[in-house]
């Protein structure tokens, strides 16, 4: 029973501790993906 809570455990500070560098990607991403004009159209 022990083993499976420090297994949790790990698992659980792994997610804490990474989520912020996954989210950072993920924005990333999004921008990347953005198609932006050459020149802003005139009126």
């Amino acid at each position: 029973m022990k083993t499976f809570a420090i297994f949790g455990l790990l698992i659980y500070w792994s997610i804490i501790i990474l989520s912020p560098v996954i989210s950072k990607d993920l924005k990333v991403a999004k921008i990347d993906n953005f198609i932006v004009p050459l020149s802003k159209p005139s009126k």
